[in-house]
């Protein structure tokens, strides 16, 4: 087969996805593909689902990994692989039908050791609709950078914001001659750091396009981007670096503040992250012995002068040394915010006593506060607006409907201006005025 991209696959009891998934890849524009599907001994009927794709499809290569490990499965993809470019796709994921065909014409062209795009993070809200939204790589200010050839010293200070594999493809013959493979440690936790980090060493070559094509999903909670042991990953990961790869060693200048910035980053982040789950107890040792390991990484880079406040922002800088001089002052800190979004929901709770609502108006407002709803499993009857065009339309998978149409369900409104009058129209239709809440607590608009 003489492929264009080989698109990797690594799968582990991903039933309820994987139709999805493969179905973006195998309706791909560019049919020049090398599907390499390597499943860990799904128990779940993901093999069998697969089983059947490749049957029908003489593009697609099943693997078997004998060990759970997301870094062995992609490994192993990279080893059989021939085409020209390398691509991984998560199986819990989609794509877009053009990604593949675009950004191989943008790499070929131009000869690059990988080409990326910006991608769509989604969730499936409580109507069934995905909700998504676009992460984009480059700032308003830094627009310009998409589109253009980036050279060894740019891609360097894109090390902590291109964080994902998946969002590009990588040249083969650029990987392998740079020995470019990913650790293979348990699991399924952020071995793609390595993998950047070594990509983003080598590379002197790479252009990010304007354009979202992957959809990741966010909302399934047996992903090991939301466990507890986050942080011990990342600790595992970045001696992986250090020790096996030596890559700080090798760093110099840019690339090597950057690195560590990085590292500083994933640090910061993912303490926050699983202090949070674990309600402040920054003496767990799931946070404790690697917070050890971080901060001696942390000071060293410091005394170096390889981080330096520029690169942060003010407030991130303060939190950053908060969290080096004293884990206790910053949990209080994080706590505090948390209590205060905990102690806002419980407000919107008690007015809406446990009932489905109805949210008056479908601008930008309504928006925000359907995601608030739904975030803290507040069941949404429908959106109402006054525009009659919208009457018997959807949005977001909830019904729009006529102030008429509204039953029994307590109704927010979310205009921040014109909802006296709103009020006063409902009241006239005799809707009770307990059933109306105009207010809606300040942090959630």
């Amino acid at each position: 087969m003489n492929a264009k991209v080989s698109v990797i696959l690594p799968s582990l009891n991903v039933a309820n996805y994987i139709r999805e998934c493969m179905d973006s890849v195998i309706h791909q524009s560019m049919p020049d593909l090398e599907i390499i599907c390597v499943d860990a001994g799904s128990t779940d009927g993901t093999r069998e689902i697969l089983n059947k794709y490749a049957e029908k499809d003489s593009r697609i290569i099943l693997l078997h990994s004998d060990i759970r490990s997301y870094g062995r499965q992609v490994n192993m993809g990279l080893n059989y692989a021939s085409g020209e470019y390398i691509a991984v796709l998560e199986t819990d994921d989609w794509i877009a039908p053009d990604m593949y065909h675009c950004l191989y014409e943008y790499a070929k062209d131009k000869q690059l050791d990988y080409a990326a795009a910006d991608f769509d993070m989604f969730y499936q809200l409580q109507s069934g609709a995905y909700y998504f939204t676009r992460h984009h790589l480059f700032a308003p200010d830094m627009q310009e950078w998409y589109g253009k050839i980036l050279d060894s010293d740019q891609i360097a200070t894109l090390r902590s914001t291109d964080y994902v594999l998946w969002r590009g493809i990588y040249n083969r013959k650029f990987l392998d001659d740079n020995h470019i493979r990913l650790h293979e440690s348990p699991g399924a936790a952020f071995q793609d750091m390595g993998f950047l980090q070594q990509v983003k060493t080598y590379a002197k070559k790479a252009v990010y396009i304007d354009q979202s094509f992957y959809r990741y999903r966010q909302d399934r909670e047996e992903a090991s981007s939301h466990g507890l042991n986050g942080l011990q990953c990342y600790m595992e990961e970045f001696c992986w670096i250090n020790e096996e790869l030596k890559l700080d060693q090798m760093l110099k200048e840019i690339h090597k503040d950057y690195y560590f910035f990085t590292m500083s980053i994933s640090f910061i982040s993912k303490y926050e992250q699983i202090l949070t789950k674990l309600n402040g107890d920054w003496q767990d040792t799931r946070l404790s012995i690697p917070y050890l390991w971080f901060r001696e990484q942390m000071l060293y880079a410091m005394d170096c002068g390889y981080l330096k406040e520029n690169m942060y922002g003010g407030e991130l800088w303060k939190k950053f040394l908060l969290l080096l001089e004293s884990p206790e002052s910053y949990v209080r800190l994080v706590m505090e915010k948390v209590q205060g979004e905990r102690d806002l929901v419980q407000r919107f709770s008690k007015l809406i006593k446990g009932e489905p609502v109805v949210i008056f108006g479908c601008g930008i407002r309504g928006e925000r506060l359907m995601l608030f709803c739904d975030r803290h499993k507040i069941r949404i009857s429908s959106f109402c607006d006054n525009n009659t065009a919208l009457y018997g339309e959807k949005k977001f998978g909830f019904p729009i409907i006529s102030p008429y149409d509204i039953k029994e369900e307590i109704i927010l409104l979310s205009m921040k201006n014109g909802w006296e009058q709103v009020r006063n129209q409902l009241l006239e239709m005799g809707i009770k005025s307990d059933r109306i809440i105009e207010q809606i607590p300040e942090g959630i608009l």
